[in-house]
């Protein structure tokens, strides 16, 4: 299958040290330099949705085997967001 044309898309990236030194080791772990090690990251972000699993993880599986149906969980998170929302408000008054 052939590779898709590629573009240079110059940006900077503001990374602390320590996530620079990580990626570079990554880079280095792959085979690859730091530059095409980071392309292959955004290409393979961009190029897939996420499904609810991965974006939510744990939380997504401890939903599915607690039983909780979708409307129990919609007027659970309704109440939360209303008492945070409550909370917030009470330590901006005081």
């Amino acid at each position: 299958m052939a590779k898709p044309a590629t573009v240079d898309l110059p940006l900077t990236l503001h990374l602390s040290k320590e996530t620079q030194e990580k990626l570079v080791h990554q880079a280095a772990a792959n085979g690859t330099d730091l530059a095409d090690y980071v392309s292959k990251i955004v290409e393979d972000t961009a190029s897939k949705p996420f499904s609810l699993e991965e974006i939510s993880g744990p939380v997504y599986k401890r939903f599915l085997e607690s039983g909780t149906t979708d409307d129990e969980l919609s007027e659970e998170l309704e109440l939360g967001k209303h008492e945070l929302r409550a909370e917030r408000r009470a330590r901006q008054a005081s």
